[in-house]
């Protein structure tokens, strides 16, 4: 079998997939079959009659038979099966008419039956070596094949040696010339049942396949959540960590206590009294570190809110000084003091709103343009880029835009680009080029810069680990590639890197293209579905039952969340299943959520509505046409949910071309 082995699987990895694959060495194991059975019959005729030409004829066939496997070799699996289907028929007809013309006159009616039933055995080969999707191959082989088995008399007959030529034979005519039904019949049942057990099989095979995706693709969401609790359990470990030093400064405190205990019982025992005071009081303290250590737990759901206040007095400072009262140098340090504190006031708002609904952001994709977002950050980093000369260019035609997470991509964008400019070299001008395109499964992002370079061989397995630094000469935490690399797993992807010791370092980032980004659900209730259209930056809510007047308004407040991050100028409501909404419930959808959505810049507003003209239906669809009427925002009304998307798609276009 060892042997064996490699000339089964010769040429296997010209296979495109397993079931090309698969029919490779299907004709490597038939060509040997076919090369054995040849040997077979070589010793089995030559037992019988001796040598003669198709004795000798034998062991070279038993050789060409091998042909099949050195064409699979070389690449032409194609040929090799072609040949293997053809080659038993073309030399089987070959050989029993050359034999007939040598020994006519010596011949049986069994030799005009047993050519044609190893004809009959070839005529399987090409529904074994070919899928049904190769419909030229496979029919043109199993034609030629089939006409050879059809033409066996005919054939002989032109040679002079058709069975009605030889007098010799005694079978009549007609029960030889039925046996030709039969082998019809014969051919017609195995095909039959081939292409039936070939069609099944390759169902059954597509089908695996589509699960083997469904199989990964909830391999990759279970990826995604151990990333998830990779990252909480390392928020654990860092409290935990915080807990025992406390636990240990408790104990070492405990300890102190009682030596102090002990001294004073002896020296004096009428301070027992102010010792179990003092005892009480570390009491105490011991309960107010355990809560503070719960309130540190917290601290991530509201540093985001307490800084606000500070930061809006900084901003308001800043308005208020004089900045043509200083020095030109001044005037550039109080214009960055500015920048650097509405961005930090940009990013606690943002925080902000990604705790408030963190359990929905990292779901939802929006459209990005690569090119703000690489100008938001070049916006940041304005200063150093000024100061050290630093030439960064980007090409983002093959990829302009994406679908993701943009705090993420920002973060990514601001931490890499930071590093670059961080470990810069000081022998030539800093350079930074960024470029995208788009794969098959996903985004590719590079960014590659002129730096100083990271010696991998050394610290490619510390490289994106927590605190991880690998450059003592310029300040850093060693957070920053941590932090890129679990948003790159969170948005689906990776990120690699390749460096060469003051030449280069560049990092590809991978991110996984989203799926269905017009139909992102925000919530799912049996009443109504809220859905976030990232393609059409709508955001919408599909009715599907009547409400109570508290669901009624929770779906509304729930929408004006997201519309307050993402900013979507079109809404698209589907109220054909609504039911009714009560007279207080509509006054209050006029009066406060259509001027709010108003002010976070809803455009235009897409209604699907049913045919029936009820009165309640009436007095809600013109009641929020007077609510709109005030604020600029367009309203049409369709039969169908597709009718509405495509009017959005025509007005979206209207309004880039007037940009």
């Amino acid at each position: 079998m060892n042997f064996l082995n490699p000339l089964t699987h010769s040429g296997i990895q010209f296979g495109g997939n397993n079931s090309s694959k698969r029919s490779i060495v299907l004709s490597n194991q038939l060509s040997l079959i076919l090369s054995a059975l040849s040997l077979i019959l070589f010793v089995a005729y030559y037992n019988w009659y001796g040598w003669n030409f198709i004795t000798i004829s034998l062991p070279v066939i038993s050789l060409i038979c091998l042909i099949g496997i050195g064409l699979n070799y070389k690449g032409y699996t194609s040929i090799s099966r072609l040949w293997v289907c053809l080659f038993v028929p073309i030399v089987t007809i070959s050989i029993s008419i050359y034999a007939k013309i040598i020994y006519f006159s010596s011949q049986q009616e069994l030799d005009y039956f047993t050519f044609r039933f190893i004809m009959l055995s070839s005529c399987v080969f090409p529904f074994v070596l070919f899928t049904l999707h190769e419909k030229k191959m496979l029919f043109a082989s199993a034609f030629i094949g089939f006409s050879l088995l059809i033409l066996y008399d005919p054939l002989h007959s032109f040679f002079d040696v058709g069975y009605h030529q030889n007098d010799y034979l005694f079978l009549s005519t007609s029960v030889y010339y039925f046996t030709n039904i039969v082998i019809l019949i014969t051919y017609a049942i195995l095909v039959g049942t081939l292409i039936f057990l070939k069609n099944l099989s390759e169902k059954n095979e597509k089908h695996n396949l589509v699960l083997i995706h469904k199989l990964n693709h909830a391999n990759d969401e279970l990826v995604e959540k151990n990333a998830e609790i990779e990252a909480q359990s390392m928020e654990l470990l860092a409290q935990s960590e915080v807990l025992n030093s406390n636990q240990q400064k408790l104990l070492a405190a405990y300890a102190e206590i009682e030596s102090h205990k002990n001294q004073l019982y002896k020296e004096n025992k009428n301070l027992a009294a102010e010792l179990i005071e003092k005892n009480t009081d570390l009491t105490e303290t011991n309960a107010e570190l355990i809560k503070h250590n719960n309130e540190l737990r917290q601290f991530s759901f509201t540093v985001s809110h307490n800084l606000r206040g500070p930061v809006a007095s900084l901003l308001g400072l800043s308005s208020l000084l004089d900045v043509s009262k200083y020095n030109i140098e001044d005037q550039v340090i109080l214009k960055h003091i500015k920048n650097s504190v509405t961005h930090l006031d940009s990013i606690i708002h943002d925080l902000s709103k990604i705790i408030d609904i963190r359990h929905d952001i990292f779901r939802i994709r929006q459209k990005i343009e690569l090119s703000k977002e690489l100008k938001e950050v070049e916006r940041l980093f304005r200063k150093e880029i000024d100061a050290y000369n630093i030439k960064i260019t980007h090409d983002f035609e093959n990829c302009p835009e994406i679908y993701s997470v943009k705090p993420m991509l920002h973060s990514i964008f601001y931490n890499l680009i930071g590093n670059s400019i961080k470990y810069r070299s000081f022998e030539r001008q800093p350079e930074i080029s960024i470029t995208s395109q788009m794969g098959m499964e996903h985004i590719i992002i590079k960014i590659k810069d002129n730096g100083i370079g990271i010696d991998l061989a050394q610290h490619k397995d510390d490289l994106f680990k927590l605190y991880k630094r690998f450059n003592l000469h310029t300040e850093g935490k060693g957070l920053g590639l941590y932090l890129v690399k679990l948003q790159c797993e969170s948005l689906g992807g990776r990120i690699e890197v390749k460096s060469e010791i003051n030449r280069y370092t560049s990092f590809i980032i991978y991110l996984r293209k989203p799926e269905n980004i017009q139909m992102q659900i925000l919530l799912n209730e049996p009443f109504a579905k809220i859905f976030f259209d990232a393609h059409r930056n709508t955001t919408g809510v599909i009715w599907s039952g009547t409400a109570t007047s508290e669901q009624y308004r929770a779906v509304f407040k729930k929408c004006m969340e997201f519309l307050r991050f993402y900013n979507t100028s079109n809404w698209l409501s589907d109220i054909t299943h609504q039911g009714p909404v009560t007279h207080e419930d509509q006054q209050w959808l006029f009066g406060n959520i259509i001027p709010a959505a108003a002010k976070l810049g809803l455009k235009r507003i897409g209604v699907v509505k049913p045919g029936t003209k009820d009165a309640i239906l009436v007095e809600y669809v013109n009641g929020i046409e007077a609510a709109i009427a005030n604020f600029g925002i367009t309203q049409q009304f369709f039969n169908s949910f597709d009718g509405a998307t495509q009017w959005l798609d025509e007005e979206n276009i209207k309004s880039s071309t007037k940009k």
